[in-house]
């Protein structure tokens, strides 16, 4: 990538990103081949929500683009709990809470591992069957809730899963054959509790 592209993707400068396109028009279009990393992962890194939203609206196919390290700008986003940015986002296509990365963890994965709540509740509302979806270990967004005591993402999965008609989650095992309610007992975490 162009260092000064770069530089306005790590600050979030967009008037720096409308010069450089003024100079190149076809520098945005010009960078997928060749690089492993899209000014929208930067951006999302950096949580600069109005160059994010810029940069989708000027190429909306980097929001599907996995870095080397195997992340979307939406895993990054939500890793984060950069809550706007991971609405804007889903703006483009609702599916992106579902973008498989490395080890088939998705966004909603990493939002319910680190407790990003508001982000959690935003993609499950946005796209129901994302609660279903698993890691390579056969793991929820429910179990890794459970496996990182993030009790707060454990009931907005549990309410949701259930409001939504998604509740089979609840009984979901992992390739180890437990459910998020025997991870909670072994962790003996007596604040999880749902109704199977």
């Amino acid at each position: 990538m162009d260092i000064r592209l770069f530089e306005a993707s790590h600050t979030g400068d967009v008037q720096l990103l409308h010069k450089l396109l003024a100079e190149n028009p076809l520098l945005l279009h010009s960078l997928a081949p060749v690089s492993t990393e899209n000014p929208l992962h930067v951006a999302s890194i950096a949580g600069h929500v109005d160059f994010v939203k810029e940069i989708v609206r000027l190429k909306p196919a980097f929001v599907k683009e996995l870095n080397q390290e195997g992340f979307s700008p939406m895993h990054i986003a939500s890793a984060n709990g950069y809550f706007e940015i991971v609405r804007e986002l889903l703006k483009v296509d609702p599916i992106l809470c579902r973008l498989n990365g490395r080890d088939q963890w998705t966004p909603l994965h990493y939002a319910a591992a680190r407790g990003r709540v508001d982000v959690v509740g935003e993609m499950v509302l946005a796209c129901p069957e994302s609660v279903e979806d698993v890691t390579i270990q056969g793991e929820t967004a429910l179990h890794l809730a459970v496996k990182n005591s993030q009790f707060e993402a454990i009931k907005v999965v549990v309410e949701l899963a259930i409001q939504l008609r998604k509740a089979n989650v609840l009984n979901m095992k992992d390739k180890h054959g437990n459910t998020a309610l025997h991870l909670a007992t072994w962790k003996k975490q007596h604040q999880v509790k749902y109704n199977n």
